[in-house]
């Protein structure tokens, strides 16, 4: 609402229902007798048998006891879980059998970064490595094919030897 209409309210803005204040006195002096009598109680109006507590387990057990309890059936049962898993197991294995492929794998088939993976990861010694090589395989050629250039070598040793290393050496 704006300000400059503030002063023409002429009503309050708040309603009561119609004839509220007839039978006002009324009901608050009803209202009042009640909380009267509510503070003179001096207890909490609940009273228990004496002796209540006393037996009540014993009271409390022989009711539990005629209670019928209904017989429980598992549906799943250790055995038909074995049958099952054993069936399943002869299933997958007639499958891998019967069902073989064609293709057989082939070393060409294999990556050549899995197969550095493996022999760097399974800590092989030169020995182990020797000892599947024959006489045949290795020969005199493999190890003189290889030339080297003053560049690849100087590049080597800048990268991968330092100074100290190249001066404790003669």
């Amino acid at each position: 609402m704006k300000k400059s209409k503030l002063h023409n309210i002429t009503e309050p803005g708040f309603k009561t229902p119609n004839a509220y204040f007839d039978n006002f006195d009324g009901r608050l002096l009803k209202k009042l007798a009640v909380q009267q009598e509510m503070s003179e109680m001096d207890g909490p109006g609940y009273k228990v048998p004496e002796h209540y507590f006393a037996n009540f387990d014993a009271k409390l057990a022989q009711r539990l006891k005629e209670i019928e309890q209904p017989k429980v059936r598992s549906f799943v049962s250790w055995r038909n879980v074995a049958y099952m898993s054993g069936v399943a197991a002869v299933l997958v294995l007639m499958l891998t059998v019967f069902m073989k492929s064609e293709d057989t794998l082939s070393i060409n088939q294999v990556e050549t970064a899995s197969i550095e993976n493996y022999l760097n990861n399974e800590n092989l010694n030169i020995y182990d490595i020797a000892s599947f090589l024959t006489a045949e395989d290795i020969t005199v050629d493999d190890f003189v094919a290889n030339t080297f250039t003053d560049e690849s070598l100087e590049t080597y040793l800048l990268n991968n030897a330092s100074i100290e290393d190249l001066i404790n050496e003669k």
